[in-house]
Formats: structure tokens, C-alpha cells, sequence
């Protein structure tokens, strides 16, 4: 290894220097002791803070605050930070500018530059919060201006109008459609508005609310209703922007469709190529033509196909008897077998387009009407035999007849003319009690409640009493015996409920002092009760009644005197 040879003395003397001048510089410094070094940022005043500096900064690090570092701006300054200025730096307003007060009461301005070159006013808050700088209820302003934000206008950000708004200029914005829609005039092509020459007043057929569809008003000659409107221009216009001439007839449009129907067939049957008498523009699939009058389609002819009738698309000629298409129905037919009964082929006697199953052509004299209403064969018991039926009820029901026991119509030698009592709605309800005594409500009771002789439904008596004489007797409020009351009870009960009755006191017991009293307070003489008395309660004892009648002439204190004064029982 070479030999280490010593720097010369001259150069490590220059060496040394160099050191010697770098450590000055590192460590002096001409900035003040309680100033601060600009490359490190603005400064926050700290001459009115405490002296210890250990409760904000770690140790050996100026530039970083504890971690536990807290500061109460509202409780420490009076002043609370909300929103964004509650997460901003400290340094962005305490700062080497000048004392914060300063710029805090020049509000907004005070920090924040205003892009809008005073045009929107000095108050932020106007439009803005401490929350974020986007501004707020613009679309409520907007409205204040010449052009209110509706529709697709109100989701369009605020430069594709105003050009200058991202810098804080909104002036100048037109309010003309063609301003901003000139390249969607000029590029539509269905219809070519350029070619057309339609005006650049967009809202003639536009809204803002979508630019689709537009509301162009079709000729009246020719409406766009139902199925022909909202369609492209180009699916009926198909020669472009060509928008006249076009022949406003069915056939020119749906000739294909008037050749391929099959059901029926449009051209096989003849029918015209005017579509809309029998089509309209709601649905192209259901026709609205009128059968001919002679053949209505009612009920179950309606609704079919025309080819179960006119077969091979046969449209003339078609029999309109029924028998014609029926036939079948009428050899099939067992109940009853229309041709061993020799029934006409006429359906339309019996039978009509509602129902095919139910006939309808009884004869008067006998109507099947309810419980009547049975299957044929359930009366006409002799297969094939329609006719020498007798109407009598008792042909049918004398089983019935013999067999009732309450009442026992035999031995109570009741007529076989069902229809006297019965109906065909009820075979158990008889409806023919003698007028002279109807049986309503609690009357309408079994035969044998009241004719309790066992087949004797004669010579029972209509009076009340003859049934309800014990109620009569036994009746305690008021006691009806006692009081010699009628005993035709129907002057005061109805059939309706026998314990409210309807008789009304000839003096006033349900008003005034002598409302609530019973009876025998005033009937009061057990040997006559239709007799009263007005002296014996205390009300009318004899001192008050003298006292209170002092100097009225005539006065005598007696029960038939207090009446006669006293009819209504007021003073």
C-alpha cells in the first residue's frame, strides 16, 4: 500500500477557515430575536401568550403542537368558528397582516377576495354559508331575474349560460332559446329545421322541460290522436323534409294491413278500405262495425269470431234461423228431448242470447217463478210428455197437504188451494191469516200458540184480554186492575213490544214537581184507586197550604178545591 503523505500546511490552514466561516453563518442570523424568519411561513403573534411554551409545543420542535393540544376559540377569543373556518389553519388569519380584528370587521372581505367585482353586492352570506362556497337557493333567485330556471334549465350548471361564471361574472347571459340552442337547430334532421325555415323561437314547440317531444300542433284535417301520435315525422313523411301533399286516407297507410286480415277476411268479404268506420285510433285490433240489424250480435253471439259462423270466409248467404247453427244443440237436447216432444226449431221461442241453458217460454197461465223454477222432467214425469199437466197445486203438493200437522190442514178441513196461504217463495211460511186479525211482529207465532184446541182454527176470539188477561191482572205498574183500565190493550201496546206502553196521564206527571212520583202516592185510597188525593204529601200540608194561600178568596183546603184551581198542577 502506498504511504499516507500529510496535506501541506497551507492547505489545511484554508480548510479550517472555510469551516471556521460556515459555522458563523449557520449559526447567526439577522432577523430580531421576537421576529421570524419569512421562509418559515407567517408567524402568529405570541406576546400575549403564556411563557410556557411546553403546554403547545413538543419539546425540541417548535413546529409541532402536542398531541393533546386543545384551543376553545369561542370560550378563549369570544368568538366561535363554525364550518369550514372551524377546520382552517390558524396561520390563515392569525398571521404576520396585522392584528385579526382589523380584517374580521371588514367582514367577508376582510379574507376573501371577491370574484364577483362588487356586481353581486359586498355580502357574501347572501349567497354563501360557512360551510362550503357553493352557493345556496339559486334557483329561488334565478326566478327573481327575466329568465326563471324551470325544467331541464334549472339542472344546467351556471357556466353553460353565463361563460364568465368560474371567474364571478354572470352579466350579459341572452335569454334567447337560439343563444344556446343554435347547433341543436341546426342539427336536427327529422324534420331539418334549417331546410324548413322554422323559427328560432324554440318555445313554439318546446319546453323546458324536455326538449322531447315537441309539441307541434298537427293540422286539424288530420289529428295525432291515440296510436298516430307520438310517432317520428319520417315514419309517415318517409320523402325527407318533405312535409305535403301526403294523402290523409287509411289505405294509404295500412293497404298491408287491409290485405293480410284474415279474421275476417277484408277482402274476401268486400269491406271497405275506409278503416275508420270500423277502426279508431286507440287500437287498431278491435273493430267497432255494426252487425247488420237484421242479425244482432247480443250476448253469446257477440264477441266470436266471424269465421265460427261464415265459414271459408263466406260472408252471404248466411242463414239467420237458429236452427241454421243449432241443430246439433237441438237433436242433443234430452231435458227435455225437444224432438220426441215435437218442439218447433224456432230457438228464439224459448231461449235467447243471454243464457242457451235456461228457457224462458212457460206458459203464463202456470209461471215458474222461485221454488217453480225446477228442471222440466221434475214435474213432466212421462218422458216426452209436455202437455195435460193440471195447474191444481194439490196435483203436486198433495203429500204436503196431508202430512201438516201444525196446523193438521185435513182435520181442520182446510181447502187444497195452496195459493190461499202459500207463496212459491216459502213453501213454510203461510201468508193467509184473516185481515181481521194480521199477524204482525209479536204475533207471528206458530197455529198452535194461539189455537190450542187441537184442530179447531175457528170461533177464537180477536179480543186482547181473551190471551193477555193475565199480563192484565198481574200488571203492578201502573196497577191496571186497581185502576179500572181498559182492557182493550191495543189502546196503549202495539205488537211491536208489549212493555212500553203508550198511555198518557190525564194530569202532568212527567214535568215539573210532580214528575217521578208512583202511583199510589196520589191514588192513595185502597178501596177506590181511581181516586186522588192532593193533601196528604208534605208539600201540601195544611199549615203551608193556609199560609200560602192567605187571603185568596174561596180557598178551602181540599182535594176536589186544588183541582179545580190547579188543573195542570201549576201555581
Amino acid at each position: 500500500m502506498a504511504p499516507q503523505h500529510a496535506a501541506p500546511w497551507w492547505r489545511r490552514r484554508s480548510l479550517l477557515a472555510a469551516c471556521a466561516f460556515l459555522l458563523a453563518v449557520a449559526c447567526a442570523t439577522f432577523v430580531p430575536q421576537q421576529g421570524w424568519n419569512p421562509a418559515a411561513g407567517p408567524v402568529v403573534p405570541h406576546d400575549s401568550f403564556p411563557a410556557d411554551c411546553s403546554l403547545c409545543h413538543q419539546g425540541g420542535n417548535w413546529h409541532t403542537l402536542r398531541a393533546d393540544f386543545t384551543f376553545d376559540h369561542a370560550k378563549e377569543t369570544g368568538v366561535p368558528l363554525a364550518g369550514a373556518h372551524a377546520q382552517a389553519g390558524c396561520l390563515l388569519c392569525h398571521n404576520d397582516r396585522g392584528p385579526v380584528a382589523k380584517f374580521a370587521a371588514r367582514g367577508c372581505a376582510g379574507c376573501h377576495a371577491d370574484p364577483h367585482s362588487g356586481q353581486l353586492g359586498a355580502n357574501c352570506g347572501d349567497c354563501h354559508d360557512e360551510r362550503t362556497w357553493r352557493p345556496r337557493e339559486m334557483i329561488e333567485r334565478h326566478d327573481r331575474t327575466r329568465f326563471p330556471l324551470v325544467g331541464a334549465h334549472a339542472a344546467a350548471a351556471c357556466f353553460r349560460c353565463h361563460p364568465g361564471a368560474q371567474v364571478g361574472n354572470f352579466a350579459g347571459a341572452p335569454i334567447e332559446c337560439i343563444a344556446c340552442h343554435q347547433a341543436n337547430f341546426t342539427g336536427t334532421t327529422d324534420p331539418n329545421h334549417v331546410v324548413l325555415q322554422f323559427s328560432t323561437q324554440c318555445e313554439t314547440c318546446h319546453l323546458p322541460v324536455g326538449w322531447q317531444p315537441a309539441r307541434f300542433e298537427h293540422p286539424v284535417s288530420f289529428p295525432l290522436s291515440h296510436g298516430h301520435a307520438g310517432r317520428a315525422c319520417r315514419e309517415c313523411h318517409t320523402t325527407p323534409n318533405s312535409f305535403g301533399g301526403l294523402s290523409t286516407d287509411c289505405a294509404s297507410c295500412h293497404t298491408d294491413d287491409y290485405n293480410a286480415t284474415s279474421e275476417p277476411s277484408h277482402v274476401a268479404a268486400g269491406l271497405p278500405t275506409d278503416c275508420a268506420a270500423c277502426h279508431d285510433t286507440r287500437t287498431f285490433q278491435q273493430a267497432d262495425w255494426q252487425h247488420p240489424g237484421t242479425f244482432a250480435l247480443t250476448f253469446g253471439h257477440a264477441g266470436r269470431r266471424c269465421s265460427q259462423c261464415h265459414v271459408n270466409q263466406v260472408y252471404t248467404g248466411t242463414p239467420t234461423d237458429c236452427v241454421g247453427c243449432h241443430q246439433t244443440d237441438y237433436n242433443s237436447t234430452t231435458d227435455p228431448n225437444h224432438a220426441v216432444a215435437g218442439f218447433g226449431t224456432d230457438c228464439a221461442v224459448c231461449h235467447d242470447t243471454r243464457d242457451w241453458h235456461g228457457a224462458i217460454a212457460h206458459p203464463d197461465s202456470f209461471p215458474l217463478t222461485n221454488a217453480h223454477n225446477r228442471s222440466c222432467t221434475e214435474c213432466h214425469t212421462t218422458p216426452g210428455t209436455y202437455i195435460g199437466l193440471s195447474t191444481d197445486c194439490v196435483s203436486c203438493h198433495l203429500a204436503d197437504y196431508q202430512a201438516t200437522t201444525t196446523p193438521n190442514h185435513t182435520t181442520a178441513g182446510f181447502g187444497t188451494d195452496c195459493v190461499n196461504c202459500h207463496g212459491t217463495a216459502d213453501w213454510h211460511s203461510a201468508v193467509g191469516h184473516p185481515a181481521s186479525f194480521p199477524l204482525t211482529n209479536g204475533h207471528n207465532r206458530t197455529c198452535t200458540a194461539c189455537h190450542t184446541t187441537p184442530g179447531v182454527y175457528t170461533g177464537l176470539s180477536t179480543t186482547c184480554v181473551s190471551c193477555h188477561l193475565a199480563q192484565y191482572q198481574a200488571t203492578t205498574d201502573p196497577p191496571h186492575a186497581s185502576f179500572q183500565m181498559s182492557q182493550q190493550c191495543q189502546d196503549c201496546h202495539t205488537t211491536l213490544s208489549w212493555g212500553s206502553g203508550t198511555w198518557t196521564h190525564q194530569f202532568p206527571i212527567t214535568t215539573g214537581d210532580h214528575r217521578n212520583l208512583e202511583c199510589f202516592d196520589c191514588h192513595n185510597n185502597p178501596a177506590n184507586r181511581l181516586d186522588f188525593s192532593c193533601i196528604d204529601c208534605h208539600e201540601h200540608r195544611q199549615s203551608a197550604m193556609n199560609s200560602e194561600h192567605n187571603g185568596v178568596q174561596g180557598y178551602v183546603w181540599a182535594t176536589a178545591n186544588c183541582y179545580q184551581c190547579h188543573p195542570t198542577g201549576h201555581q
